[in-house]
């Protein structure tokens, strides 16, 4: 059973990444990213019927980016970790605070990162889980709300808008898919960009002036 003070942990998070967001994204995004996040390993594990805490799952995905409140870029993992543990070590057991700074740290080390899951140094499922599932929620629906939010903040207009997506945006889609450890999650990312791809298709018919209706439904 788990002994953490989930309640104080999840407050105190809260109030770190509702400050952390030095982007034109929406207010909260690294807070509402983090509840999405830990939805979303939960689903996983469940789904492959991984035996893990869920408890401390939950926590650790949440947590994930609370180092980007002073750190942004490939090193607010293990700023995430030294935060935890300086401010609210006293709310974990050792052994959940282990767990849980594991993932914060380790969240970013995927393959295609730089990342390693070796004999020495073997990641455990719930930082595998973690590292998924981080990535999936920056597509499907998300995507199309992060792309019109960095579209407004670099001044692109719907043309520039589509291109972009399908040019310098394709290098990272690819990325995160090369980068996924388990292939329920690769399937739900192939969907997701599947998704992503029709809603584009189909504004950029919009953006052309086309007709969009399918020719069966066209008096």
């Amino acid at each position: 059973m788990i002994r953490v003070d989930k309640e104080k942990i999840l407050l105190w998070g809260a109030e770190k990444m509702q400050q952390a967001d030095a982007t034109p994204l929406e207010v909260g995004y690294r807070y509402y990213h983090g509840l999405r996040t830990a939805a979303l390993t939960g689903a996983l594990a469940k789904a492959m019927d991984l035996k893990v805490d869920a408890e401390v799952l939950y926590i650790g995905s949440f947590l994930h980016d609370v180092g980007k409140a002073e750190c942004n870029g490939f090193g607010h993992g293990r700023r995430g970790r030294e935060i935890i543990e300086a401010e609210i070590p006293h709310l974990f057991t050792p052994a959940e605070l282990a767990q849980v700074t594991d993932m914060v740290a380790n969240h970013y080390r995927r393959p295609c990162q730089g990342g390693k899951n070796s004999d020495r140094h073997p990641f455990s499922a719930e930082v595998l889980l973690v590292q998924d599932a981080d990535a999936l929620d920056h597509f499907g629906s998300s995507a199309v709300w992060l792309a019109f939010h960095w579209s407004k903040h670099q001044g692109r207009n719907q043309s520039q808008t589509i291109q972009f997506y399908h040019n310098e945006d394709l290098l990272w889609r690819q990325r995160a898919l090369a980068g996924l450890n388990y292939d329920l999650s690769r399937r739900e990312m192939e969907y997701r960009l599947g998704r992503i791809d029709e809603f584009f298709a189909h504004f950029a018919q919009e953006e052309a002036g086309a007709l969009t209706m399918p020719p069966l439904l066209r008096p």
